[in-house]
């Protein structure tokens, strides 16, 4: 039952890093409008933050997929710890850098944190001491 729940959190933490990244990578008028809210409380260009954003969220998906292909343990925790402090970063800006939260990006970054914790905890509990 494990290894079903790994690769189903496997799986749908890659679709949404990717689902998330393709438009800030292609700079869809969404993403530029909602990074623009952040530049009034981060001090980085909207747009150079976007794409690092982007580019961070495919990497993830990379790693992930790697990890999912591979099962090196260090990939994994590494991949799912890169994706547990992007998660609770994108909590943060959510509630600091938005007038509103979007409760659908905060519900999205939850259940990826919870994957992501189930995750580190699996793998950490694999690891030969």
């Amino acid at each position: 039952m494990k290894n079903i729940t790994s690769k189903s959190i496997n799986i749908l933490s890659i679709l949404a890093m990717t689902f998330f990244a393709i438009p800030k990578l292609l700079g869809k008028p969404t993403s530029v409008a909602g990074f623009k809210q952040f530049e009034k409380v981060i001090p980085l260009d909207a747009e150079f933050f976007m794409i690092f954003t982007g580019i961070s969220e495919l990497s993830m998906a990379i790693l992930i997929l790697y990890f999912a292909i591979t099962h090196k343990i260090k990939v994994g925790m590494f991949a799912y710890a890169f994706l547990l402090i992007t998660m609770i970063t994108a909590l943060g800006l959510e509630f600091i850098a938005r007038p509103e939260p979007k409760m659908v990006l905060v519900i999205i970054a939850i259940v990826l944190v919870i994957f992501s914790v189930y995750q580190l905890l699996t793998l950490k509990n694999k690891i030969v001491v």
